[in-house]
């Protein structure tokens, strides 16, 4: 799910890359910063945040994009829901080949301040994701960020429709207008996407600095 606050673009380029797990120090600022896109976007009142938040601030430490995962192994996915099957059961099915469970990651809570937030977050997002054990992330949807990821040469397996009416009728009014824009179940592979970055890597100076920080971070992590 991903959310754009179309009223403020600026030139500001991300300087840092920060991971807050539900204890950590200034995380609130990062779930607020993701509430309030979503609420200009679609109307939207997010009250549930992946366990992991990453953020990519400015040299104020001002949130310009932010992003949320969560395990596979650790608990059922949020997009679970949508999905007649255990999410490696249908990955395995779509790919025809076994996909172990721990190898997936669910990312979710997408939101971008700014114009190229989406590139942002797709960057650093891999780069952290290569030094984990993590192989795929699944994640839903829309055409905005299908088509981020296909400008970047990134190619995402559709694993079906994101229905909102697998949700109650609670969650589907907390959800504002989200679903209007045909939201789908989706994976993408983490060394295609790390294949298909190396060349804009070298190109675009600001992309290969995210790239740096997000390995860093992975290395740290791992």
């Amino acid at each position: 799910m991903i959310a754009t606050e179309k009223k403020r673009y600026t030139n500001d380029v991300p300087t840092s890359i920060r991971f807050y797990e539900r204890t950590t120090d200034g995380r609130s600022a990062v779930e607020a910063f993701i509430g309030n896109t979503f609420q200009i976007a679609h109307n939207a009142r997010i009250e549930q945040y992946l366990p992991t938040l990453m953020a990519l601030g400015d040299g104020g430490g001002e949130p310009l994009a932010a992003l949320g995962l969560r395990d596979a192994d650790s608990e059922k996915l949020f997009l679970e829901r949508y999905l007649d099957a255990r999410v490696e059961e249908v990955m395995a099915a779509a790919v025809g080949s076994p996909v172990a469970r721990e190898e997936l990651v669910e990312v979710g809570n997408f939101a971008v301040g700014t114009a190229g937030g989406g590139r942002w977050l797709i960057t650093a997002l891999t780069a952290y994701l290569q030094a984990t054990r993590w192989h795929w992330t699944v994640f839903t949807c829309g055409p905005m960020l299908q088509n981020a990821f296909h400008r970047l040469g990134i190619e995402l397996l559709d694993l079906g429709c994101a229905d909102p009416q697998r949700l109650s009728a609670e969650e589907l009014q907390q959800w504002g207008g989200y679903y209007r824009s045909g939201p789908r179940v989706m994976a993408a592979n983490v060394a295609q996407s790390r294949q298909a970055l190396s060349l804009l890597l070298e190109r675009e100076y600001a992309l290969g600095l995210l790239w740096l920080g997000g390995c860093q971070a992975g290395r740290l992590a791992a």
